[in-house]
């Protein structure tokens, strides 16, 4: 996908993530907003409504994100059982790369490429990323990807760390289980929303609940 992804950025293809609406849903579109932003990429996103289009990458969704041709769909936490969804993008000339941590079914979407530490054949060590997690991945491989290409040879690369905020409460809201991966996933993040460097939603979520905000504040 980072190969993909790089390629998309080189020839200024439009990107669209379609997200979930839980807790990593949102943190994972959060996450893949920025961080493709950050390395360069043409990216917007949308969520849609689940009592409207259903759950998932449905062919109702994928027709409505067809209203702003975008040329590839990127699904976060989301997709990996979107047999139908898939197939309506490729029949409407999109193609879809999907992210996603959920078990797949008995047949996997036709899309051009997918990333789940839980499908058939995956070597990933650690099976219990939660959807965010897996977009973070997805990133540091791209990151890794345009500096083979020479994309840093003149500038300093992205710092994709600042993104682990995200990753963090996104992680622990979908209440994955905490490995070893996953653990320093969420102990990096939680670092940086302690030491005041959180983006501005997750300031905003401690201050509506009470918590000040400190260089010693503990969560």
């Amino acid at each position: 996908m980072a190969c993909l992804l790089a390629d998309a950025i080189a020839t200024q293809r439009k990107l669209l993530i379609v997200a979930d609406y839980d807790a990593d849903g949102a943190t994972a579109c959060a996450v893949g907003l920025r961080g493709l932003r950050i390395l360069g990429a043409q990216v917007d996103f949308i969520v849609p409504n689940r009592f409207e289009y259903g759950y998932g990458l449905t062919p109702e969704i994928v027709r409505l994100a067809a209203q702003s041709t975008p040329d590839i769909l990127i699904t976060v936490d989301n997709g990996i059982a979107s047999v139908e969804g898939v197939a309506e993008a490729n029949r409407l000339g999109m193609q879809v790369l999907v992210t996603d941590h959920h078990l797949p079914g008995d047949a996997l979407p036709d899309a051009l490429c997918i990333v789940n530490p839980n499908q058939p054949g995956c070597d990933f060590p650690s099976k219990n990323l939660a959807g965010v997690g897996v977009m973070f991945y997805v990133l540091l491989a791209l990151r890794a990807e345009l500096r083979a290409r020479g994309a840093y040879a003149e500038k300093a690369e992205p710092n994709l760390g600042k993104l682990l905020d995200l990753v963090a409460l996104g992680t622990v809201a979908d209440v994955v289980k905490l490995d070893e991966n996953n653990r320093i996933l969420v102990q990096q993040g939680l670092q940086r929303i302690r030491a005041m460097r959180a983006c501005c939603g997750i300031n905003a979520l401690l201050q509506v609940a009470g918590k000040k905000l400190c260089a010693g504040f503990q969560l």
